[in-house]
């Protein structure tokens, strides 16, 4: 009995493979992520690429950017060189050191932060960026430049993705 159950297991599934491709009606499997998918697309004047591209030199998209590296790393952005891991802050300082760093560099953040921001940029980002987020000359980022090189990254991908749409 051992040794017919891995062939009965093998024509079990041989005969469910046949009836899935005899008798199956394709017409029932769709479902409403599909439709929605397609009222979506319809809706849509522009393709999400050049959504993004038309927020990508707006303060809110820099902050949201920060965030996103601050929660999972610099290793996201596929940099050679040094990587910051995720981790170094919680998700609730996040916010506000992203507040703060967009201070630095001269921009305003449409949310109010604590005051304590400044304290959690210097002790937890202060160390490799600097105080004033100039990157200690050049050692790391230069987080008080106007475009984040992250940002410049990705926008230069979202202009090459439209452009292979067209």
């Amino acid at each position: 009995m051992k040794k017919t159950l891995p062939y009965i297991a093998i024509i079990i599934v041989l005969i469910y493979a046949l009836y899935n491709a005899k008798f199956r009606d394709l017409k029932k499997i769709d479902t409403h992520t599909n439709i929605h998918y397609k009222e979506h697309i319809e809706t849509h004047k522009t393709t999400h690429y050049e959504d993004e591209l038309s927020q990508i030199n707006t303060d809110e998209y820099t902050k949201q950017y920060i965030i996103r590296v601050i929660n999972h790393g610099s290793n996201i952005l596929d940099f050679k060189g040094g990587v910051m891991e995720a981790g170094f802050a919680s998700v609730d300082d996040a916010e506000k050191i992203a507040c703060y760093t967009l201070e630095l560099s001269g921009k305003k953040c449409k949310d109010s932060y604590e005051k304590n921001a400044a304290m959690f940029y210097t002790s937890i980002c202060g160390g490799c960026h600097g105080d004033d987020g100039k990157g200690l000359g050049g050692t790391c980022p230069n987080l008080t430049k106007s475009k984040l090189l992250g940002i410049v990254k990705r926008e230069n991908f979202l202009k090459d993705m439209i452009q292979r749409s067209q």
